[in-house]
């Protein structure tokens, strides 16, 4: 199957990144290997039951990250959408009927694609307990930050900087609370956002970069001294989870860690929608699934003023 004029679309029309378009790729010549071992070479034979095997051979694939059994839904989700955004694009720039058999089938593995935080406990056990201080201001970083994958995989030792500007000038001389550090980093679609970091992560960045002494201008290196790979970075916190007994935490869900716990604390929600680089407002506010303590704190607030 040809997937280039596909690919190519992504690119221009919907300015899509390098790493969304490899992702895409890959997605799809997966599922074009499961289609080779059944002798599937065309679009019109494949129907729900291809779909239905698809989706039960993906459930049985050994994750060689975590040691399990079976894909998470996050990613058979993900490779779903894949596939089906590859039919919609043939169908659209094709005369042959093609009907796409995806769309009923979607709707289940979207609905269980909800966000995933980790919760806090886990947490502080997981980073505490890494004892090497890179992996530890790796992981804090992408704790404070929010970054994706791909765009922590990306930064340098300058990416971070103070600015007093960013905090405000009532707030000078500032105090160890009031630090603040900030940097910026293209997103999904090409977009350029700013990120922030707080002084805790600030300090343990700082101390990382003393130990330094290459002259490399990646922000993490590997052991070979190169720029860390999405892999690696993923591998890496992969073996910690292992090694201190924690249960396995994809990496995308520090991003989803982050965006609840600002949440929790009462963020506006156009705000973090610009934190996250969201393109939609409905994607934020799916992390606004409030805590019991949040909850109480907002009734109990309310209840007061109502009841003055």
């Amino acid at each position: 199957m040809d997937f280039d004029p596909f690919l190519n679309n992504l690119k221009t029309n919907r300015n899509c990144s390098a790493e969304t378009i490899k992702a895409y790729r890959s997605d799809l010549k997966m599922f074009e290997t499961f289609l080779h071992g059944r002798s599937i070479s065309r679009l019109s034979q494949i129907n729900h039951l291809v779909i239905k095997g698809y989706i039960e051979d993906m459930q049985k694939k050994v994750n060689l990250r975590s040691a399990r059994i079976g894909l998470a839904e996050s990613s058979i989700a993900r490779r779903l959408a894949a596939i089906s955004s590859y039919f919609e694009f043939v169908r659209a720039n094709s005369d042959q009927e093609l009907r796409n058999p995806l769309k009923e089938v979607l709707r289940k593995w979207q609905k269980n694609n909800r966000p995933k935080p980790v919760d806090d406990m886990t947490l502080e056990f997981l980073i505490t307990g890494m004892t090497n201080l890179r992996d530890r201001t790796l992981f804090t970083l992408f704790l404070a930050s929010g970054l994706r994958v791909s765009e922590m995989h990306r930064l340098n030792r300058d990416s971070i900087r103070m600015d007093a500007d960013e905090v405000g000038p009532e707030d000078y001389p500032p105090e160890d609370d009031h630090l603040c550090g900030c940097g910026e980093v293209v997103g999904k679609g090409n977009k350029l956002r700013k990120f922030y970091v707080d002084a805790r992560t600030l300090y343990l960045y700082a101390e990382y970069l003393v130990t330094r002494t290459d002259q490399n201008p990646a922000l993490f290196l590997s052991e070979r001294k190169q720029r860390m790979s999405v892999r690696a970075i993923q591998y890496t916190l992969a073996t910690w989870c292992a090694r201190l007994g924690a249960p396995h935490i994809n990496v995308h869900r520090l991003r989803h860690s982050y965006a609840t716990r600002l949440a929790n604390a009462d963020i506006p929600s156009m705000v973090l929608k610009d934190l996250m680089g969201h393109s939609s407002l409905t994607t934020t506010l799916g992390y606004f699934k409030l805590n019991d303590k949040t909850l109480a704190r907002g009734y109990f607030s309310a209840m007061e003023r109502v009841n003055r």
